[in-house]
């Protein structure tokens, strides 16, 4: 019984995991997380962080 809980938890983990990167991959909801937590992104403005991160998806 112990065995199918650390497969389930796995699986938990892993659509956690993919969940969160798809979040992250929108640039707009990136951008906020970087304006708010990024001390060098604070004088940069939400449109420019966007634009510089759509620029890196790009490459």
């Amino acid at each position: 019984m112990e065995k199918v809980l650390e497969i389930t938890s796995n699986d938990h983990i892993i659509m956690i995991d993919k969940l969160c990167k798809r979040i992250l991959g929108h640039p707009e909801i990136l951008g906020r997380i970087i304006k708010g937590f990024i001390k060098e992104a604070e004088d940069v403005s939400l449109e420019e962080i966007i634009e510089l991160i759509k620029g890196k998806k790009e490459q």
